[in-house]
């Protein structure tokens, strides 16, 4: 199945904001709440969405400090039924290519350790793991740190 999507800003205004906040609610292991969310200073953090009509397909939250080269991912989600079909593949190198042209040079994330199937895919965008951090995750889960130079 190929799903051609297109990479798009989302704001807090936009009608796809909601989309994705529920998204965050059924699909992330760690949801956060709308107070959460809105909280976030948009003038350091990119939302973005992969979007096909008028349907998120996927959505990554990047942060950026200020006059620094590094991206660091605090989110990121595909829609359960199109997991495999390539949109990962697609939303990702995308949403690298865009970084690139914000002057980005490097990324980072954290993975929980037993998700395999996310470690996997990471690694084969690129990314080497940097350490493990015990019981990192508020349910005492480990994580991987991840990078990669874009």
């Amino acid at each position: 199945m190929n799903i051609t999507g297109k990479l798009i800003h989302i704001s807090p205004s936009s009608a796809a904001f909601s989309d994705i906040l529920k998204m965050d609610l059924v699909l992330f292991p760690r949801p956060w709440s709308r107070a959460d969310w809105l909280e976030i200073d948009w003038d350091h953090h990119k939302l973005m969405a992969w979007m096909l009509n008028d349907r998120v397909l996927a959505f990554a939250l990047w942060g950026r400090v200020p006059l620094d080269e590094t991206a660091h991912l605090l989110k990121i989600c595909v829609e359960t039924g199109v997991r495999g079909s390539g949109v990962s593949h697609d939303f990702w190198q995308n949403s690298v290519d865009w970084l690139k042209l914000q002057g980005v040079k490097s990324l980072y994330l954290e993975v929980e350790s037993h998700n395999l199937r996310a470690i996997n895919f990471y690694q084969k965008c690129g990314l080497k793991t940097l350490r493990v951090i015990k019981s990192y995750y508020s349910d005492g889960a480990d994580a991987q740190t991840m990078q990669m130079t874009v």
